[in-house]
């Protein structure tokens, strides 16, 4: 089962206790519909994977909980966990929240909101390859998994405003994305005595963080494996930016294929209009692998 679909209307309209972000060279699965795996791509080199947990205390400056950077080093069984304790009784679920309405990729202008999982890209999706992928990347150390709690899916950025984005190659006719999610997040409620739980390894010494439910007190986490630059590159450049050749590099049932079963991804400034706050300026995106019928 992959994630479970959820009515976008149905989140709490209230300040998640934890939001999680996910940005750059990220691949999101979810097997189960229990359990969410994100993997960090070894292989895109000129990419820097960073996780940061800022607390924020109303009224008072964001404090910083934890600063990983670089590779995740080796556990039991993944690089870093993110865990609910005392998860409810009705059991832990994964969800991608969606509207009913259908979505113009080729305009951008219809009525889902800019929120709805779907904007994110589904390499598996009738958009792309439409089948299943195998990729072994989530038996590795470079994966993060989320578990035990209620993670409630959306999309949390959209594309740059000024970029659109050429699909050409896969088989398919060419198409155009005028608008794209390029940005991920995960929301958890907490109730009673629940906490969420970080656990990695820096330096191969095992680390943990609690995040507790506190009055007038959220949590942010920032996962972000993305170049280091933070300019948009000139027009002249934005051919070098298909982020789908690194992702190709993990996903080797597709990779010895034929270039043309593979799909190219690539930008192209749309005009010169401002940025939403909170696009990221350059052109990486999360990528979903969310089963051919979604």
């Amino acid at each position: 089962m992959p994630f479970q679909p959820r009515s976008l209307s149905t989140i709490p309209a209230i300040e998640p206790d934890v939001k999680i972000l996910f940005n750059g060279q990220l691949l999101l699965r979810s097997e189960d519909g229990l359990t969410c795996d994100v993997a960090v791509n070894p292989f895109a080199t000129d990419h820097v994977l960073s996780i940061e947990v800022r607390v924020k205390i109303a009224g008072q400056d964001d404090l910083i909980g934890m600063r990983h950077f670089g590779p995740l080093h080796l556990r039991a069984s993944e690089g870093m966990s993110i865990e609910v304790d005392n998860p409810p009784a009705i059991g832990p679920a994964i969800w991608k929240c969606v509207t009913t309405d259908p979505i113009d990729y080729a305009q951008g202008t219809n009525p889902p909101p800019d929120t709805d999982f779907r904007w994110l890209l589904n390499l598996e999706g009738p958009l792309f390859h439409g089948r299943a992928l195998e990729t072994d990347i989530f038996k590795t150390k470079h994966v993060i998994r989320l578990r035990n709690g209620e993670y409630f899916f959306r999309t949390a950025a959209l594309s740059e405003p000024r970029l659109e984005y050429h699909r050409t190659g896969g088989g398919k006719a060419p198409f155009t994305f005028r608008k794209i999610g390029t940005t991920a997040s995960a929301s958890v409620f907490l109730i009673n005595q629940q906490q969420v739980v970080l656990k990695w390894n820096d330096d191969n010494d095992e680390q943990a963080l609690t995040l507790e439910k506190a009055p007038n007190t959220t949590y942010e986490i920032y996962i972000e494996n993305a170049p280091l630059f933070q300019d948009s590159p000139p027009e002249s450049e934005l051919v070098n930016y298909d982020e789908f050749v690194e992702y190709y590099k993990v996903i080797p049932k597709v990779l010895p294929c034929p270039e043309g079963t593979r799909f190219k991804l690539v930008p192209a400034h749309h005009d010169t209009g401002g940025g939403n706050e909170g696009s990221p300026t350059i052109p990486c995106q999360v990528i979903i692998l969310d089963g051919p019928g979604t």
